[in-house]
């Protein structure tokens, strides 16, 4: 029988996730968004990642010759698709990737970017994984950030399985009551890696007193900006290949000022277009979010959208970046 106390916390979360919802569909006018608060303990209880400086404690060797590819320079996303499969080791709510084992999700993948890559031309396909690294939450935690970390013994095996299939690894971070600046550092062991790069999700970006899911969070051109120094200060340093910074985007006020966000050597930024709904709704926002951007992406949604763009029509879009949820 299912204690109280913990039950009263289930129902909380799901909750808090209808509330997700709710707000969502307001933004984008039916549907937009999907949750993106965890279900602590669906398939797992994760452990702490980092060490009291901030630092995973258990990242795989790697670095410029790893040998993980692929690799990014300034013409890679002109003549190649990312095609990404998103989620959470721990929620199979909030994606593909937490719906099926590792290695069977490595090859629905690249059956998935086969069939892209007989679509775009002369363009080619490369896998990856949208691996929320960390989930915001409904209750701080102990150390108040709101936020839920994937820990090192799983990380290991997504960090070696994209290593060895060739994969993109992308580390989603949904930052909380934390700064970008802060969250970034937490990852660069990580990011030694030539096929790993990192997200940044506003919508759970918070300011002080918000909690995730009761406000849509948002960043400027200056938090992105500040990212983006990082990565280009870590490339440099190490001698890594360039690195690949997707913010997530469905509602104009996530980004307040996109226009101000500054085009660096080594870091492309792709704007996604990350929300759910109607056919018609997801083409507008798609080209209103990623015009002013340097590169383009989209979302879809296997159970959100209505209908479910197909292969086809997204790339009617030519979007550098398809992200599968």
């Amino acid at each position: 029988m299912t204690p109280p106390r913990l039950l009263a916390s289930l129902v909380l979360v799901f909750v808090l996730i209808g509330a997700i919802y709710f707000v969502a569909g307001l933004a984008f006018g039916g549907g937009d968004k999907s949750p993106a608060v965890a279900v602590e303990g669906v398939t797992s209880t994760p452990r702490p990642t980092t060490d009291a400086g901030g630092k995973p404690t258990t990242v795989p060797q790697s670095g410029p010759d790893d040998g993980c590819g692929p690799t990014v320079d300034s013409s890679f996303l002109s003549a190649n698709q990312i095609v990404a499969y998103y989620g959470n080791p721990y929620a199979q709510q909030l994606g593909i990737l937490g719906q099926h084992e590792p290695e069977e999700l490595a090859s629905m993948l690249r059956d998935e970017s086969q069939k892209i890559d007989g679509l775009n031309g002369f363009r080619g396909v490369e896998p990856g994984f949208d691996l929320v690294y960390e989930t915001a939450q409904p209750n701080p935690g102990n150390d108040g950030l709101f936020l839920q970390y994937v820990d090192p013994d799983t990380m290991t095996t997504w960090v070696d399985l994209a290593c060895r299939e060739h994969f993109f690894l992308f580390l989603d971070l949904q930052i909380g009551r934390s700064d970008i600046e802060t969250e970034v550092r937490k990852v660069l062991p990580y990011l030694d890696g030539s096929n790993v790069h990192i997200a940044i999700d506003p919508e759970f970006t918070m300011g002080p007193g918000e909690v995730p899911g009761q406000v849509i969070g948002h960043v400027d051109a200056a938090q992105i900006n500040a990212a983006q120094q990082i990565l280009e200060d870590h490339v440099e340093e190490k001698g890594l290949p360039d690195k690949v910074l997707i913010v997530h985007q469905f509602d104009t006020a996530m980004i307040t000022d996109p226009e101000n966000i500054v085009d660096f050597p080594h870091v492309h930024v792709v704007i996604d277009m990350d929300g759910f709904g109607p056919k018609e709704t997801k083409i507008r926002k798609f080209a209103t979010f990623t015009a002013p951007a340097e590169h383009s992406g989209i979302k879809v949604f296997y159970h959100q959208d209505d209908p479910v763009l197909t292969d086809e029509e997204v790339e009617q879009l030519n979007p550098d970046v398809i992200i599968f949820q």
